[in-house]
């Protein structure tokens, strides 16, 4: 599984409401540590940012903008 398909994982089970608090903080705590494994080779701003980025995708409320930037950095993770 990609890390874009987990996120849209979380974002689904976000929208579920499993719990009854804190549904968006649960799993975008989740998207969190899991971008918190893979960015140690980012600089701190980047890795800042795609753990911000991660958690608005997974709350639905990622721009258009938001959601390139996040790709664009990932991709620069993957060469």
């Amino acid at each position: 599984m990609t890390l874009t398909e987990a996120l849209q994982v979380c974002q689904r089970c976000h929208r579920l409401a499993p719990f009854c608090f804190y549904n968006g903080n649960t799993f975008a705590g989740i998207a969190r540590d899991l971008i918190a494994d893979i960015s140690t080779g980012l600089v701190p701003d980047e890795a800042h940012i795609l753990r911000s980025i991660a958690g608005h995708i997974v709350a639905g409320t990622a721009t258009d903008i938001e959601e390139k930037q996040f790709e664009k950095i990932l991709k620069n993770l993957v060469k």
